[in-house]
């Protein structure tokens, strides 16, 4: 495994070379990269729903709880999949309450820390504020949200890339 690791990696380095390609590209194109993530949720509701529908329910009989959401499921992943605008705010939406609970999550959460570390609980409280504030900001605008995940993305393949290269020399 040391000789492994303290030789040249060709592959580490056209993997990071790519990784930072695609960063670039990312960077340069941020609502296609939100298009790419959009299109990965609409697959996955895809899958989800006909897992439900054609694998689950055959187990547990005539739900019709499960029914429902399932073709709820399938329903979100086609309109993602073949309408831009529903998928951009379906997307947008989500991150931001998910954003938001997270954030009232924490507030509620931080409660308990109080009792443990005062350091902590006012970190907590200044996190979660914070969070609430920029999850109604996502809320109310699905550009910043779409920009917003398209760097992250970006960013995350400009560190592995880096991080490959480094390691392939």
């Amino acid at each position: 495994m040391e000789n492994r690791i303290n030789k040249f990696d060709p592959f580490a380095l056209i993997l990071g070379v790519l990784f930072i390609v695609i960063a670039i590209f990312s960077i340069k194109n941020p609502l296609s990269t939100f298009r790419m993530v959009i299109i990965i949720a609409a697959i996955a509701s895809l899958s989800t729903g006909f897992y439900k529908l054609f694998w689950i329910r055959p187990f547990l009989g005539k739900t019709t709880w499960l029914t429902l959401n399932a073709v709820l499921d399938i329903i979100v992943g086609f309109l993602m999949l073949f309408n831009d605008s529903f998928g951009m705010v379906y997307v947008s939406v989500l991150i931001a309450l998910m954003f938001l609970g997270d954030s009232f999550t924490t507030l509620w959460l931080a409660n308990y820390i109080r009792n443990f570390s005062h350091k902590y609980f006012v970190l907590d409280v200044f996190i979660s504020i914070l969070g609430i504030i920029l999850g109604i900001v996502l809320l109310f605008s699905p550009l910043i949200t779409a920009i917003s995940i398209s760097m992250m993305i970006a960013l995350l393949f400009l560190i592995f890339g880096i991080s490959l290269i480094i390691h392939a020399i």
